[in-house]
């Protein structure tokens, strides 16, 4: 049998596996890479959202920080949680039984997310009761009060809910154990699956490499021929709707194909924040449409297709200019420094 027939022979097979697990069931696929653990969520043969655990992470962590600086004019307290680490602590995330909290304060607070460039570790005082060891208030500033038992699993169950996928995929012996050790502990029923064809990679199964590389891109195509055109800056993240050729003579036709391509570009746009990590303030410059009521709809559209984030976003309003203003909430790395990780797709 020639080489190119048997090459054949293996795609085809792939092929086959690809769309076995590429169906509308979402499936999770976790990788073991040298310095973290990466989550690539895959949902109708789309990447939806990519994560990062480093393997020294201290996320889901409670421990008993000191007050270093309340600051009243942003709404956060900034914390000591170690010698030399500081966390962020937003007003909301602080119970009214530990207020008011002054300098020097003692406050147990979980590990939200690690370190970030440029930014404090996130954490929150909301933590329940049962997760407190009995006599904590005696310890001294920066002990360790709960240390999750599956940092990995507890990762899992805190950034995905239960309808998010059908399936976790993995081709890494270690992590299949974790999820199977839970597993036979009865503490929670998970669907996991240990890919070991040498054919074939499971990156190259699902073209993470392609997927990856796309959603890093800053033009994204859109299916009616549209696309968008994604700018970051060290302030705001500019977000530019073109039409391409997309564009009717006719000037009814022209009304009903703006707003029906804004509106695409919307339900993208909602997911590539999502996917990126885009965080922060948010400037969309959609293709100017003449009726109000096109803009309301347009805005009302947008809202309810942010709903999905599980991150908070808020969209704002249209301006006289007809740029629509959004702000999405902070709380992980945007996507183009989680894939430094990921040494092995890169």
């Amino acid at each position: 049998m020639s080489r190119s027939i048997e090459n054949r022979r293996e795609l085809f097979e792939a092929n086959k596996l690809h769309n076995e697990v590429s169906t509308s069931d979402g499936r999770l696929l976790i990788f073991s890479f040298e310095e973290a653990f990466g989550f690539f969520h895959i949902l109708d043969n789309r990447l939806v959202n990519v994560y990062a655990l480093k393997k020294e992470s201290h996320s889901g962590e409670i421990i008993l920080s000191r007050v270093l600086n309340v600051k009243k004019d942003i709404g956060a307290v900034f914390v000591k949680i170690s010698d030399e680490e500081e966390g962020f602590l937003k007003n909301t995330n602080i119970p009214e039984r530990y207020l008011p909290l002054k300098q020097g304060d003692l406050i147990p607070v979980r590990i939200i997310s690690d370190e970030q460039k440029g930014k404090r570790i996130s954490v929150s005082a909301k933590i329940s009761e049962k997760n407190l060891p009995e006599g904590w208030q005696h310890k001294s500033a920066f002990n360790i009060l709960y240390k999750p038992e599956n940092p990995l699993l507890s990762f899992i169950f805190k950034r995905f809910s239960k309808d998010d996928f059908s399936k976790m995929i993995t081709d890494s012996p270690e992590v299949f154990d974790i999820i199977k050790d839970i597993e036979k502990k009865g503490n929670q029923k998970l669907v996991a699956e240990l890919y070991d064809d040498e054919k074939i990679s499971l990156t190259n199964l699902f073209s993470l490499k392609t997927k990856v590389s796309e959603a890093l891109s800053p033009k994204v195509y859109l299916k009616s021929g549209g696309y968008l055109v994604i700018n970051h800056t060290e302030a705001l993240t500019v977000i530019d709707v073109n039409s391409g050729k997309n564009t009717p003579s006719k000037k009814e036709d022209k009304e009903k194909t703006v707003l029906d391509l804004n509106i695409e570009a919307a339900k993208e746009i909602a997911l590539q924040m999502k996917l990126r990590n885009i965080s922060g303030m948010i400037l969309i410059d959609f293709i100017n449409m003449e009726s109000e009521e096109d803009e309301e709809l347009l805005l009302n559209e947008m809202s309810e297709y942010v709903k999905a984030d599980k991150v908070t976003v808020k969209v704002i309003d249209i301006t006289p200019l007809g740029i629509m203003e959004i702000t999405r909430q902070k709380t992980d790395k945007p996507l183009s420094e989680i894939y430094n990780l990921f040494s092995a797709l890169s």
